[in-house]
């Protein structure tokens, strides 16, 4: 079942992960496909149909046993998996996370449901607007941050608030 912080529960974000299992993550997509082409065919790592992040670090864990050392020591693939696991640790506390309540119309995203919450990922080291996540994955290139169509219920890093600011002065220029 998806790790989500007991105060986050009342807004009831992410319900088919409550429901049937499975995580959200936030990962750089990024250091994702240059791992993922230093890996033989077929292996990835991108952080998809995971019951857990332990069960996602146990993987990683794997990879880098199985393909990260030149004997002893790290090689560049293990080097860069021990980047990634780090990474994927820092950005997935989901209690720096803004949680968002759509408002938007009905017909304007037609996967988004008017008082539906979700999370805006962010971690400390980098806390700026990477999507919006739903119960399965980001659909951040789906749903832009328009002012209006958002309304803030926790915002524990300033960025949901810092995102609809810079929205909204963009909107206001075009």
């Amino acid at each position: 079942m998806a790790y989500i912080p007991d105060w986050h529960l009342k807004y009831g974000v992410l319900p088919l992960c409550r429901e049937l299992g499975g995580e959200v993550f936030s990962y750089s997509s990024g250091l994702a496909w240059e791992i993922d082409d230093l890996l033989p065919p077929g292996k990835s790592v991108i952080p998809y149909g995971f019951y857990s992040y332990e069960e996602f670090y146990e993987h990683i864990d794997n990879y880098i046993l199985k393909y990260g050392k030149d004997g002893q020591k790290p090689n560049k693939l293990g080097i860069l998996l021990g980047k990634y696991k780090k990474d994927i640790k820092l950005r997935n506390i989901k209690e720096n996370w803004s949680i968002v309540k759509y408002v938007g119309k009905d017909d304007e995203y037609q996967d988004l449901t008017y008082g539906k919450c979700y999370y805006w990922p962010c971690s400390i080291e980098d806390p700026n607007y990477e999507g919006v996540i739903d119960d399965e994955e980001f659909t951040s290139y789906y749903y832009l941050p328009k002012p209006g169509m958002w309304e803030i219920l926790e915002d524990p890093l300033g960025m949901a608030r810092r995102t609809l600011d810079m929205m909204s002065k963009i909107d206001k220029l075009t």
